[in-house]
């Protein structure tokens, strides 16, 4: 089982997963427990967070030289989230997120 937790701490594609899969799920589970409203949620989440966070991702991963299919993990888990539980809206939103991630990945060049 260490062996398993190991690889898995040097996976930068695991954490990236991760903390996307706690932006997609579990922040909207708290907004709703804080009792902020759908508005709130929308702009702060789905277009203050998420959107800094898909930046985070393309800067991430270009900084790391990860794969280039990293920067579709984020929008991928956040369009499985639309499909479940949130509006047509989504869909947009998760195109934004991919072509903000992929903007920022080619903005910076490969660190030497």
């Amino acid at each position: 089982m260490k062996n398993i937790w190991k690889n898995v701490e040097k996976s930068k594609t695991t954490y990236i997963a991760l903390i996307s899969i706690l932006l997609v799920f579990v922040m909207p589970i708290l907004f709703n427990l804080f009792h902020l409203g759908r508005t709130n949620r929308i702009i702060w989440l789905f277009f203050i967070i998420n959107i800094f966070f898909a930046g985070f991702i393309g800067w991430f991963t270009r900084k790391y030289q990860l794969s280039f299919y990293n920067l579709v993990i984020f929008p991928v888990i956040f369009v499985i989230s639309v499909l479940v539980k949130y509006g047509r809206y989504g869909y947009f939103l998760a195109g934004i997120y991919l072509v903000l991630s992929i903007l920022i990945y080619f903005l910076f060049e490969k660190e030497k």
